[in-house]
């Protein structure tokens, strides 16, 4: 998905990225979905590049604790659910004020983290412009909470793609909520998401590797959805299963191989 995301070429003329585009193209959508999704990837790849690298001393040991994971798999979750939620949108005006409110709400987090006075009075009187311009018009600017977010994108997945099972939005909301207490330090993940067993008397208590294995899951398929939407609204849909039996057939030769496997992989099933 990141070699994929990496060489999606600009949005085509008349797509739906192309369209929005030019609603505000000081800070266009394609720029800021993309961002999104590549946010989501880094995440993920530094997951994958720690667990599963592509080569590995024989003598190493891995120690796989949830926190990392669930960390990194809730960063991947947050930023992809960010760009599906725009491009979930049905038509050029609403993807537009989609990611209008979420520029506005990037901004008045750039001006809170600003020390220097002019940088925040620069900010503040651009964000003042734009809700000042849209809201005679009645257009609602209002973030999503990050809860809303990432609930509405399982459902965007859980509704196209209805051979993935993501859970409802109760157990998506936990697994959420899991994985940003974990992030936090609280205790209480690491009370409930732990497995606890008993050999000659003594109780041994361990990771539950479906809660990691359920939260990184779920991000995945939230991210690998918005790539394939964000490709889909960039007008390059038709060339998406070419592109994608490429990349396949690249990352197979950098893998390692154990004794036997096809030096190339002939046909990837896609």
């Amino acid at each position: 998905m990141q070699d994929l995301l990496l060489g999606t070429p600009p949005a085509v003329e008349g797509s739906p990225i192309a369209i929005t585009n030019g609603f505000f193209p000081s800070d266009p959508v394609e720029r800021w979905t993309r961002s999104y999704l590549s946010a989501a990837l880094e995440h993920l790849v530094m997951w994958a590049d720690f667990v599963a690298p592509l080569k590995l001393h024989p003598e190493a040991e891995l120690h796989h604790w949830p926190r990392p994971a669930q960390t990194l798999a809730r960063a991947a979750l947050e930023s992809a659910s960010q760009a599906v939620w725009i491009l979930a949108a049905d038509h050029a005006h609403e993807m537009a004020r989609r990611h209008v409110s979420l520029v506005l709400d990037d901004w008045d987090q750039q001006r809170k983290a600003a020390i220097d006075p002019s940088v925040k009075a620069t900010l503040k009187k651009r964000s003042e412009e734009v809700r000042n311009l849209l809201r005679p018009a009645g257009v609602d600017l209002a973030a999503p909470t990050y809860l809303a977010l990432v609930t509405g994108a399982a459902a965007e997945v859980r509704e196209n793609l209805t051979s993935q099972s993501l859970g409802d939005p109760a157990q998506v909301e936990r697994l959420w909520r899991a994985s940003a207490g974990s992030a936090h330090g609280k205790m209480w993940p690491s009370i409930e998401l732990t497995v606890t067993i008993e050999v000659d008397g003594h109780p041994y208590s361990f990771p539950d590797a479906s809660a990691m294995s359920a939260m990184l899951v779920l991000a995945e398929k939230v991210t690998s959805y918005g790539v394939a939407r964000f490709i889909d609204r960039a007008g390059h849909e038709s060339t998406l299963g070419d592109r994608l039996r490429v990349v396949a057939r690249s990352w197979y030769d950098r893998i390692p191989k154990i004794p036997g496997a096809p030096e190339e992989l002939v046909d990837p099933g896609i």
